[in-house]
């Protein structure tokens, strides 16, 4: 309620958020009518604002209720504010530009939708991003995700923007009772069949979408699976017909085949960091003031400065071929995160195409993006939002790398034939490593196989010696077998490429099957396609022949064909610590938050390695904040979520310290 009628009635402020725009986020589907609906009828017409953002993928009956939505309440509330928004390109250019989107690289919803829509939410004159209060229709019966969401969000989607969700706790019949009994205007597209009203091709649809949407809608599809059928014939995607129908358009996890023209190579990172960059989009110095402070000279094909970072200062040199290739080079570096935001800000200069994607991010306004990039460095405070918000830096990188990258994968993919790591040779090894190799049960290729995961596991050497780790595993293999399989699967995450690929490839409450990984890892490795598929099949075999697929809930099957990735939230308190520390000698810090872990491009880490609820992930923490033997220090309490690692133990001495 207006402050003034509060007072009035002898109310008292005891909490307050500044808000700038209070708004309804309506998108032709019957949960954000219900959400308009009520907000009509708590809040005055006049202070809040109604936006549908229009992506260009839009269902036509979804577009005809937005004029009817607006009919309908502006003869009941004259002064409400309806807003329509669009990105300034179609979506189809995107396409050629970006790739199609697939279930790895959904960049619609950010540039389509997310980007125009908060762009607009800018405070005249200013560039900066206002604070929102946006009511949504979210509904926890809708997924396992969003189950466990909270009715009010802080910063969830963007940190300007508080997320209100009053009907998350309301079933579906429940929001059609309450259209019904109001007589609202319903989209149609719910009466021919679709239980969710979205986009006409989205990457994430079901086949019954995909049914309805060809048989009612067929002409709007049409430019659509055109373009579809052009894309995969410049390609020369095999059984093209089977490609189109059976959707596997979807499965795109790479940009191979895209014919991106831009290449980036890191021949060096450590001590002297070099970038050789080809066709680039835009030049380094478009985006090098959002780093840091720094100074450059010179003039022509040769430029030479410093730049301060973390209270150092570098060197570095910029040596232009053309404007658009060009080599960087920062002398005696050793800081990670410098290293990580530098090949950020190489990604973004390479692939920029003004998408709008990062703008948004800024939260002082001094980012713009379209139609060209301006910086203010008055009001850049350096906080590298528009570097972090999406894997490379930019989601047009994200989309296109695999075209570009020199780090290929496929190094680690045949190594481990087509055996996994099965338990009974894991306890076999462990009760006898000297002789193992010379007594075992296995086969020659299975024993090559089993070496290759014991490196990974880093339990051996190269020539079978046994490793610090391989030691402790031996004299504790009897009463820490959980544990230890537990451990295994944290340093797979660093060293078996695979294991990598796989926790940041397939999500937490996913399905997938044999075929799917297939597919996906085709479009990412290099290599034959019998090396791949028969490495997956390998890879595969540690979920049935091992505690990783079912204790650590990485495999879960109950037909050995058809598998889900959980969450391992019985993670003790040992793994966790031994994980933070292994993350944070891979980053080169001691300090860090619970937050870290949790961002899209964290490819590590507990939550990544073992999908941990937040909730456990404090659980333990407190627990190892509070033992004797402390490991690490853990600020919980008053919205912090810091952690800090003492700078004398390592991973193995955390093993030392809290296994007796």
């Amino acid at each position: 309620m207006p402050l003034d009628t509060a007072e009035k009635q002898g109310k008292k402020v005891f909490h307050t958020t500044k808000i700038d725009k209070f708004l309804a986020s309506f998108s032709g589907g019957k949960d954000s009518q219900v959400v308009l609906d009520l907000c009509t009828r708590a809040i005055p017409s006049t202070e809040f604002e109604v936006i549908y953002s229009d992506t260009g993928y839009e269902l036509p009956p979804s577009l005809n209720l937005y004029q009817q939505v607006q009919d309908h309440y502006h003869k009941l509330f004259p002064d409400l504010k309806f807003s329509l928004t669009r990105n300034h390109e179609s979506v189809l250019n995107y396409w050629d530009k970006i790739g199609t989107p697939s279930d790895k690289h959904r960049w619609c919803c950010s540039i389509m939708k997310t980007a125009p829509l908060y762009r607009s939410l800018k405070i005249e004159g200013t560039n900066k991003q206002a604070k929102a209060l946006a009511f949504e229709g979210v509904r926890a019966e809708e997924s396992v995700m969003r189950s466990n969401y909270e009715r009010i969000g802080k910063g969830v989607k963007h940190d300007t923007v508080i997320n209100a969700r009053p009907i998350l706790n309301w079933n579906t019949t429940e929001i059609f009772l309450y259209l019904f009994a109001h007589d609202l205007p319903l989209n149609e597209a719910y009466r021919f069949g679709k239980p969710r009203v979205g986009c006409l091709i989205c990457p994430f649809s079901s086949p019954w979408d995909d049914m309805i949407v060809n048989k009612r809608y067929k002409q709007d599809l049409k430019p659509f699976l055109s373009r579809l059928v052009n894309i995969s014939k410049q390609r020369h995607i095999p059984n093209l017909e089977e490609y189109i129908k059976e959707h596997k358009w979807k499965l795109r996890a790479s940009g191979n085949d895209i014919g991106s023209k831009t290449k980036v190579l890191f021949p060096k990172q450590f001590p002297t960091f070099v970038a050789n960059v080809s066709n680039a989009q835009k030049t380094i110095e478009h985006w090098l003031p959002v780093l840091c402070e720094y100074n450059i000279m010179g003039e022509g094909n040769k430029k030479f400065g410093e730049l301060r970072f973390d209270k150092t200062v570098y060197r570095f040199d910029i040596t232009y071929n053309t404007e658009h290739d060009y080599t960087f080079i920062l002398h005696e570096v050793q800081n990670p995160k410098l290293v990580q935001l530098i090949k950020r800000i190489i990604y973004k200069s390479a692939f920029c195409i003004n998408c709008e994607g990062c703008e948004v991010e800024c939260p002082t306004g001094a980012l713009s993006v379209y139609p060209e990039i301006k910086i203010d460095k008055s009001k850049c405070i350096h906080c590298h939002k528009c570097l972090l918000f999406h894997d490379q830096g930019c989601i047009v990188a994200n989309s296109l790398i695999m075209t570009t990258s020199t780090n290929t994968k496929g190094g680690g993919i045949s190594k481990i034939g087509t055996f996994g790591i099965h338990s009974e040779w894991l306890q076999e090894f462990l009760s006898d490593p000297d002789g193992f190799w010379t007594s075992n049960s296995l086969g020659n290729k299975q024993e090559q196989s089993f070496k290759a995961w014991l490196i990974d596991a880093e339990m051996i050497d190269q020539k079978k010696n046994l490793t610090p780790f391989g030691d402790f595993c031996t004299k504790h293999r009897e009463n820490e077998l959980d544990l230890i399989w537990e451990l295994i699967w944290i340093n797979f995450a660093y060293s078996s490429v695979l294991t990598n690929w796989f926790i940041n490839t397939i999500n937490p409450d996913q399905q997938f099957t044999k075929a799917l990984l297939d597919e996906l890892a085709l479009n990412e490795f290099d290599g034959t396609k019998s090396t791949i598929t028969y490495a997956i099949g390998g890879f595969m075999q540690i979920f049935k022949y091992s505690p990783i697929g079912d204790f650590l809930s990485q495999g879960q099957s109950h037909d050995g064909k058809n598998f889900f990735r959980g969450r391992h939230e019985g993670l003790s308190e040992v793994a966790l610590a031994y994980s933070i520390y292994k993350y944070a000698t891979s980053k080169g810090i001691r300090s860090l938050r619970i937050s870290d872990f949790y961002v899209e491009d964290c490819q590590t880490g507990p939550v990544k390695e073992f999908a941990i609820s937040k909730l456990t992930f404090t659980k333990l923490l407190r627990q190892l904040n509070s033992a004797s033997n402390r490991v690490l220090i853990a600020e919980l309490n008053m919205g912090l979520d810091s952690i800090t690692l003492r700078e004398d133990l390592s991973s193995m001495d955390i093993l030392k310290q809290l296994v007796l």
